[in-house]
């Protein structure tokens, strides 16, 4: 600057190219988000929860031992083994099923995925879930289909 020279001050800012750039970030951001959520939400699929009818499911003689109100936790691993899954300690055991085409139900296991670690199973598999209560006796039986 020079000496004696003055400085005209217009009052407007100068253009901060920062702050557009945050804009657009930001932007992208919720954007990303969104779209996120959009797929997290269509990719969820609700199961249909059906109620063991014991003339249907039942019949087979993989499942006719189980009755509501007499069969034991202990029977029950000892007739199907280890459970896929089991919640509340030892409360709810869940078994994946599979019916052929006769319509008898057999036990199946998982599918892994090497590239990812993760197991799936195959599209038609149900889940047979078994609530027993405190004294280890069968209170509810439900077969879980997804659509």
């Amino acid at each position: 600057m020079l000496l004696g020279a003055t400085v005209k001050n217009s009052g407007s800012r100068a253009p901060n190219p920062d702050a557009s750039g945050c804009r657009s970030i930001r932007e992208a951001l919720i954007l990303g988000s969104m779209l996120c959520l959009m797929m997290l939400a269509t990719g969820c699929a609700t199961p249909k929860v059906q109620q063991s009818d014991p003339h249907l499911l039942l019949k087979t003689g993989l499942l006719s031992f189980l009755q509501e109100g007499v069969t034991t936790r202990e029977e029950t691993v000892l007739n199907l083994g280890f459970p896929s899954m089991q919640m509340e300690g030892e409360r709810i055991l869940m078994y994946q099923l599979r019916a052929d085409s006769d319509g008898k139900w057999y036990l199946t296991s998982p599918q892994w995925d090497a590239g990812t670690g993760l197991r799936s199973w195959k599209e038609g598999t149900s889940s047979l879930v078994l609530v027993f209560g405190k004294d280890g006796v069968l209170n509810r039986c439900s077969l879980v289909t997804t659509q």
